[in-house]
């Protein structure tokens, strides 16, 4: 067991920025391997693998996130602990507790909610956590595993003009996800917001796209451009039109 979690840390090592092509190539698929493989073992591997990252920390935080990674698949419970203190308490490599941010809403869900959705309706200031979009990522992973409606909490994110535009985009793509009243409203208001961001009012048609019945979509499209002042926002819709609608 010692041996295997060993050989991880030889894996996840990345090969030298001189390595030929072709020698990167095989370090990534072997770095894959390694640790898909090592996600399926039993929870002594889990416990290893935190027992080294706590005692005898790596350098590089590319090991020290497959480390976390075993530990999340195989022993969630003892690595839950430390995956938190990563999101919330400010000083590790910012690769690392963006990772745990991700580790924590795929295999710590219950956690994952109680932890980060405080976190993100206060608007967080990115200095001091993880990436908010991963942060809400990893939110919106644990919601589906909960089976958690996570259609407020992403129209309220994705409608709020002061938050970041990553976090707002990332909201706005996800709403196309989950088919209710609130998100088709949602999507609908940001396909006309007056902001002065095109990119998130795409974002909305595209994610409405998946939500709406063919001909009410069209319809919805052919309405807005009919009122649309922007030339290259009618543009973006004429394509729809024609792809999608003709």
């Amino acid at each position: 067991m010692r041996r295997e979690i060993r050989d991880l840390m030889t894996a996840l090592t990345p090969a030298s920025p001189t390595a030929l092509p072709v020698e990167k190539s095989t370090w990534y698929q072997t770095r894959k391997k390694t640790l898909e493989r090592l996600r399926t073992m039993g929870p002594e591997y889990g416990t290893e693998a935190l027992r080294v990252y706590r005692e005898e920390p790596p350098q590089l935080a590319e090991v020290k996130a497959g480390l976390l990674d075993v530990a999340a698949h195989t022993a969630p419970e003892p690595a839950t602990p430390v995956l938190v203190d990563l999101v919330t308490v400010y000083g590790a490599d910012l690769h690392v507790r963006t990772r745990a941010t991700e580790l924590l809403g795929k295999c710590a869900p219950v956690k994952a909610l109680e932890v980060l959705e405080p976190i993100l309706a206060r608007r967080v200031d990115g200095r001091t956590y993880p990436p908010e979009e991963r942060m809400l990522e990893a939110w919106v992973t644990a919601a589906e595993a909960l089976h958690y409606d996570p259609v407020p909490f992403l129209s309220a994110i994705a409608t709020d003009l002061q938050r970041s535009q990553d976090v707002r985009h990332l909201a706005t793509r996800a709403l196309g996800r989950f088919d209710s009243p609130q998100s088709r409203q949602a999507l609908q208001a940001l396909m006309v917001e007056s902001s002065g961001n095109s990119y998130i009012r795409r974002l909305a048609t595209q994610s409405l796209k998946n939500l709406l019945a063919k001909d009410d979509y069209c319809s919805l499209v052919k309405a807005v451009q009919e009122r649309e002042a922007d030339p290259k926002f009618i543009d973006f819709l004429e394509s729809v039109l024609n792809s999608s609608c003709r």
